[in-house]
């Protein structure tokens, strides 16, 4: 019944047929090309594939252009189509939703899989326009029909019950893997007095409120009153992002939610405060309900889901006559307490002031409860939070009702400004700006929040209508590319500086106060030195006792012939290396001779991984040089250092595991000869070549990332931990290939926790403790003793 009367038009069979076409083109290019292979290693693992080699910048480039080039195909094949079919108006939005949620069924990673869900949701939305009314369906297809925008919310619901069974993250509740969030941020102020961190925003307010409060026209005292309310709005983003790790698309839809409660509760005879009690219990509620999805689903997924449930609530729950009053909306007359007439644009303007700096205080002291902490528990490690009696599905969903709450309070302010309330007021495109603009000022700061408030208020009105200040005058623009363009250049800045404006700010003040206070230091402690030596006589030192000498003496002793016994492969002259503000590697000196192997102990913190890096060039060196077959490689990149033969295996594996075996060794060995010879040698990588690598067991995986390296031999091979996890039998056989390598021609240069094992194939051995090289020696004169004092931190183990 429903083929019947089915008619194809010449556009839409070009349209299919160039479809399908172009599928199995991008299918073949991305199963079949070798930069279809790197695109999808570069997803896979970025840094890896740099150390295969691939240049992930470029990869990224083409990427971008071949995306662009698809989606505007797409658009070319839709644009003859008319009326709800075609891409018209807000079809283009839809047309983006329906291909993120096939991407979604097909879990970001198969095309085939993508291509048949977007045409079956693509059929799906079509068929429910053209037949979900009264004359197929009876009475539900018309009650169906007249709720506004619920045919037309179909992708929407898809998307977000695709995400719900097949967007589960099941990596993120493994114990052991690495937390999704970043880092938290420095606090580059707590130098400072209260008052001084104060003062900044002590300043900044009064250069708000001073104008607002006294010679700024109606028009700017009301933006900024609704900028101060938006900013309550982004405060909700504090709350769900900057402390919860989650990115939330919905705050938008609670603010809207909260604001149409409101005008249909005055509108019924309610007074305006348990109108605005309940219009924030509204938005708590819906809160409670966008925070079940956080349950099953994190990151890219989640943020769907909240854009999905936010996209239903705008095009079908905004849209019911009985809730938003059509397209007239609810008038929001202000209320009068006593004396307080907030119909007064200056009372209004100062009790949406104080509703602020209460909002930021009880913002500011989350973070430090109980109910705060275990936020940042469960956002830093699920498992390790639920071992400690944290309940995560009960955090995740107290971060969104709060969250909820507040934008439904801002909401509620921000439509008491104009006294007006539409159902189309504050759409997700909105919300992706407001996200946007906070993150770029500081999303982890409650200030920035405002601060990002009363930009977004203010920057549109200044744009639409200019400015006038003093002398200088702009008449405005009505050119919409102009707020894009200042997007992106945003988006640039947040690249730049990920933590946000704010935060940049303090981090240069801070190093500005912190040279000033060294400088003093530099200057008391040399006219202290100066007038020591000029009164005191100089003292005496006696040397130390010898014993214990077998370990103290063969550690200076292995010292001064490691790293003072002439020029090698690889030379580190002084090399130092930091993760932001820690320095972790202090000055390392060490000569790698060509031929060798080299082990170098550590235990775990030593700055073993982060000496490999730097070596590697994933980590910069911030001091000293790193000089490779003679040539000063400090200032080269990961890439241009595996093209002069410096390869790294980095740390668990270095395997792409969503690519298959032959894949693997097809990045290193492009030749079918040279992969046969790696089957030769390993059977079992043989006997699952077409597999996953993700698949194989974890001395299969150390295999396969060390199996291309013995046909095409490098002329450096540093492995960070190669026995970790492995069995004593596997482990074995991987040191019996690097020995192999040696005899090849490849210097190697094992970094190891274990030392039994690299001890009995290493030429040399060195000791990392706290990031610094305390000692190289031949491996015939390293003992038990002094092995064990480098664990230790001992120069001698005391009996």
């Amino acid at each position: 019944m429903l083929a019947e009367g089915l008619v194809l038009s010449n556009d839409q069979l070009v349209a299919l047929a160039a479809s399908i076409l172009l599928f199995l083109a991008m299918w073949a290019f991305l199963r079949f090309t070798s930069l279809g292979l790197h695109m999808r290693t570069a997803v896979d693992s970025p840094v890896l594939a740099r150390l295969r080699g691939i240049d992930t910048g470029r990869v990224s480039t083409l990427s971008w252009v071949i995306s662009f080039f698809v989606a505007a195909i797409a658009g070319v094949l839709a644009a003859p189509f008319p009326g709800p079919f075609g891409l018209v108006n807000d079809n283009y939005t839809l047309a983006l939703f329906v291909a993120t949620t096939a991407a979604v069924v097909a879990g970001l990673r198969s095309v085939p899989l993508a291509f048949l869900a977007g045409l079956l949701i693509g059929a799906l939305r079509n068929v429910v326009v053209a037949y979900v009314n009264e004359d197929y369906l009876g009475a539900v297809g018309a009650w169906a029909a007249k709720v506004y925008g619920l045919t037309a919310s179909v992708p929407y619901a898809v998307l977000f019950i695709a995400l719900i069974f097949l967007g589960y993250d099941r990596k993120r509740r493994k114990a052991g893997t690495s937390a999704s969030a970043a880092k938290p941020t420095p606090d580059y102020r707590d130098d400072l007095t209260p008052f001084k961190k104060a003062l900044p925003w002590i300043i900044k307010s009064a250069i708000v409120l001073v104008p607002a409060l006294t010679f700024a026209n109606g028009i700017w005292r009301q933006l900024i009153i609704y900028g101060l309310a938006l900013g309550i709005i982004l405060l909700s983003f504090t709350i769900v992002t900057g402390l919860g790790g989650m990115v939330s698309l919905a705050q938008g839809a609670f603010a809207t939610a909260a604001g149409l409660t409101v005008g249909l509760l005055l509108a019924n005879g309610w007074h305006y405060v348990p109108a605005a009690v309940v219009g924030v219990l509204v938005a708590a509620v819906l809160g409670a309900l966008t925070a079940l999805p956080a349950l099953r689903l994190s990151g890219l997924s989640l943020t769907f889901a909240t854009l999905a449930l936010a996209l239903l609530a705008t095009n079908v729950l905004f849209k019911m006559e009985w809730f938003s009053n059509g397209t007239a909306g609810w008038s929001i007359p202000r209320p009068r307490f006593g004396p307080i007439d907030l119909g007064d644009d200056r009372v209004l303007l100062v009790v949406c002031f104080l509703t602020v700096l209460l909002m930021v205080w009880i913002a500011g002291n989350l973070t430090d409860s109980a109910a705060g902490r275990a936020m940042i528990a469960v956002r830093t490690a699920e498992p390790a939070a639920s071992a400690s009696a944290v309940s995560p599905p009960v955090t995740k969903l107290l971060i969104f009702v709060i969250s909820a709450a507040v934008a439904g309070l801002g909401g509620i302010l921000a439509v008491t400004v104009y006294g007006t309330i539409l159902n189309t007021a504050n759409p997700p495109q909105a919300t992706f700006l407001w996200l946007a603009i906070v993150v770029i000022i500081g999303i982890r700061q409650p200030g920035g929040a405002i601060e990002a408030g009363i930009i977004s208020a203010v920057l549109p009105w200044i744009m639409a209508h200019g400015f006038t200040l003093g002398p200088i005058s702009w008449g405005g623009t009505s050119n919409d590319l102009i707020p894009q363009v200042l997007f992106g250049l945003g988006a640039i800045q947040l690249a730049a500086q990920p933590n946000g404006l704010l935060a940049a700010q303090s981090k240069a003040a801070r190093h500005r106060r912190d040279r000033k206070r060294a400088e003093l230091t530099a200057t008391a402690a040399s006219t202290a030195v100066a007038a020591e030596a000029a009164e005191e006589p100089p003292l005496t030192v006696r040397e130390p006792d010898a014993a214990p000498a077998t370990a103290a003496a063969g550690a200076a002793a292995g010292t001064a012939a490691g790293n003072g016994g002439g020029s090698g492969l690889l030379e580190l002259d002084g090399v130092r290396a930091a993760y932001g503000e820690v320095e972790v590697l202090h000055g390392i000196d060490l000569a790698v001779r060509e031929g060798t192997i080299l082990a170098l102990l550590g235990a775990n913190g030593s700055g073993k991984t982060t000496l490999c890096s730097a070596i590697a060039g994933l980590v910069p060196a911030t001091g000293g040089r790193i000089v490779f077959d003679g040539e000063d490689i400090t200032a080269l990149g990961a890439l241009e250092r595996v093209e002069r033969g410096l390869v790294l295996v980095p740390e668990s594996r270095g395997v792409f595991p969503s690519i298959t075996v032959d894949e693997n060794l097809s990045i290193w060995l492009p030749s079918k000869a040279d992969r046969a010879k790696v089957y030769e040698q390993f059977e079992s990588l043989a006997r699952r070549a077409g597999q996953p690598a993700g698949n194989l067991s974890g001395g299969e995986q150390q295999m396969l990332s060390l199996a291309p390296f013995l046909v095409r031999r490098p002329r450096l091979l540093i492995s960070d931990e190669p026995s970790l996890g492995l069995a004593q039998l596997v482990t074995a056989e991987i040191m019996a290939a690097f020995q192999r390598l040696q005899r090849e021609g490849t210097t190697v240069v094992l970094v190891e926790e274990k030392a039994r094992d690299v001890l009995t194939v290493a030429d040399q051995v060195g000791a990392l403790q706290t990031g610094h090289l305390r000692w190289v020696n031949d491996r015939s004169e390293v003992d038990e003793q002094q092995v064990a004092a480098a664990y230790l931190g001992m120069s001698a183990v005391v009996h």
